[in-house]
């Protein structure tokens, strides 16, 4: 009788165990899929991350901004409109952009902050969209990109409830 009262713990911990695990074949298959899309993901998007790059640190952060460079070679026309719409204050020499509109809308640096603008992060939304995560003066930010023929199409920024 003891054998029977310890038997149906025994049988619902094995069904528990092997339900739990995958064989070796599954194992490699999941291995196999996962590893393609990572790669397939990172090729795809690496010359989009490059130009999101390029972009913060020539007109949105202007950390490497030298006055020459040419917004037609990053943003499409369509972005380019949106931008000088954006632009909030008088402009004596046109076009005038609001490149600061892909980044937050605060005005000084973050009080105890070391000053910090960059990029932390481009993650890949599907269908040209990214979602940048940066520092901007200290400040947490994110903003969405649309990236269209190598260019960048439209944007928003993410605003925090917080």
């Amino acid at each position: 009788m003891i054998g029977y009262k310890y038997f149906g713990y025994v049988f619902l911990l094995t069904c528990f165990i092997a339900c739990g695990t995958n064989t070796s074949a599954e194992t490699g298959v999941e291995q196999i899929t996962e590893n393609v899309t990572v790669n397939d993901t990172i090729v795809e998007n690496s010359a989009d991350s490059v130009l999101i790059n390029r972009v913060y640190d020539k007109f949105v952060f202007a950390i490497d901004a030298e006055g020459n460079d040419n917004p037609t070679d990053y943003f499409t026309t369509n972005a380019l409109k949106k931008l000088q719409h954006d632009y909030e204050f008088d402009c004596d020499r046109g076009p005038c952009y609001a490149y600061y509109a892909l980044r937050t809308q605060e005005q000084d640096s973050k009080p105890n902050s070391e000053d910090v603008s960059n990029i932390r992060r481009i993650e890949s939304i599907g269908d040209g969209w990214y979602v940048v995560s940066y520092l901007d003066m200290g400040w947490s930010g994110m903003t969405r990109i649309k990236i269209v023929d190598g260019k960048i199409d439209d944007y928003e920024r993410c605003v925090s409830d917080l």
